[in-house]
């Protein structure tokens, strides 16, 4: 479920619950007040959306007295120059991913990324103002490459000291506006990701380790959960269950990778989640299929779909790799965005966690040999879980509120 509003700021509250008392926060309030947390992201893709409303839960999660206020400076309330520049992301990569590519690259030097930031950061420095002004955080959390330099800015600006924390959510390799050695703490997901922010000079004490935030409920099934989840879902309990998605727009070639795991008979069932995009959802109801099938359309309970199936198939997202990871199923990786996610694919199959099946016969010998249930996927079963990052969330969450009580505390002694 989103937390963010898609225009504007939203301040997430949770009503007291009723009953016995709650237990003491796991980070006691400082004195003076509660502390205030401003996550900024952007809608170009779901993943930052995604983080934010993960660490929004885990800063609440241990804190309930914390104020959290999430909002989105480029598209929800950037200027309309800015709105519709960076609405053109979901566009171009559905229309031309090598345009994309191209555009990536380009951007990713320092002149260019300069002058990015000279055109449009008067403008994104003046919604972070009114932002900081409104809701007076203690620490700013950045999910998003274009907000760090120009929350920076603001915040040398507002007034008052205040944290700065970027959490990078692309997985090996990213664009440099991810990372800023004047950030009080920069937050890699993989070891990978550390080593390229130390080579950009963000000084070692303020890179950790941590992972990418997701959904706390993405975690290993228990014992008998992975059957009665597949009861919940109408699914065969013993049959080996195939997970194929495309993200919340449910893009990607899914149609042609289900005709080809379900036109024969074969001994696995899929699950099938077209997100957003109903004409797609419609269209693979309605096909004739020799294998077992569930299409389902957007959902807020992809944690539990997770755990009742045995692989997932998608493309290289950062999202949901580190999902899959935290549920300890390997992948099948069908596809990556240039730029970004080129990386992502070595990192999947270097890391023996899953494979790369670009073609829909490469596709279908996969899922076959990964059917068989032999050691290839225990192998790789085993070694999600060894690399998973699955409290990611409350890890940051921690390191956040840990920020925000030092600067709310260097606030009170200046005042």
């Amino acid at each position: 479920m989103d937390r963010a509003s898609r225009r504007g700021a939203t301040q997430v509250a949770v009503p007291a619950p009723e009953g016995p008392a709650p237990a003491p926060p796991l980070y006691p309030t400082p004195t003076g007040g509660a502390p205030r947390i401003l996550i900024l992201f952007s809608d170009t893709g779901g993943g930052h959306r995604a983080a934010a409303h993960a660490l929004t839960e885990a800063l609440k999660l241990l804190d309930p007295s914390c104020e959290v206020t999430v909002a989105d400076p480029l598209i929800g309330q950037g200027p309309a120059v800015v709105r519709n520049l960076a609405a053109l992301y979901s566009p171009v990569i559905r229309s031309s991913r090598r345009a994309w590519g191209a555009l990536y690259h380009s951007s990713n030097t320092q002149p260019t990324f300069a002058a990015i930031r000279a055109v449009f950061g008067p403008a994104v420095r003046r919604v972070l103002r009114d932002l900081l002004k409104e809701h007076d955080p203690d620490a700013v959390l950045s999910v998003h490459p274009l907000l760090n330099h120009v929350a920076h800015q603001a915040i040398r600006k507002s007034g008052r000291p205040r944290a700065l924390m970027t959490v990078i959510t692309d997985l090996v390799d990213f664009h440099r506006g991810w990372t800023f050695s004047q950030a009080d703490l920069v937050i890699a997901p993989t070891e990978g990701a550390r080593r390229v922010a130390l080579r950009r000079r963000v000084p070692p004490d303020r890179v950790k380790l941590l992972g990418l935030p997701v959904d706390l409920r993405f975690r290993p099934p228990a014992p008998g959960e992975k059957q009665a989840l597949r009861r919940r879902f109408g699914l065969e309990e013993h049959r080996f269950t195939v997970l194929v998605m495309g993200g919340a727009a449910g893009v990607g070639a899914l149609a042609t990778q289900v005709r080809e795991l379900t036109l024969e008979p074969h001994p696995w069932q899929l699950v099938v989640v077209c997100g957003r995009n109903e004409k797609l959802r419609r269209r693979l109801l309605e096909a004739e299929v020799a294998t077992p099938m569930l299409v389902l359309g957007f959902v807020d309970y992809m944690p539990e779909l997770m755990r009742a199936c045995d692989l997932v198939v998608t493309k290289a997202g950062p999202g949901a790799i580190a999902e899959a990871l935290a549920t300890g199923v390997p992948l099948v990786i069908t596809g990556f965005l240039p730029g970004q996610e080129t990386s992502n694919v070595d990192f999947v199959v270097e890391s023996r966690i899953g494979a790369f099946a670009p073609k829909e016969e490469d596709l279908l010998g996969e899922v076959r040999v990964m059917a068989e249930g032999g050691p290839t996927w225990r192998e790789m079963s085993r070694k999600a879980e060894e690399l998973a990052f699955p409290y990611a969330s409350s890890d940051i969450a921690r390191e956040c509120l840990i920020l925000a009580s030092r600067y709310r505390a260097s606030t009170q002694a200046i005042r």
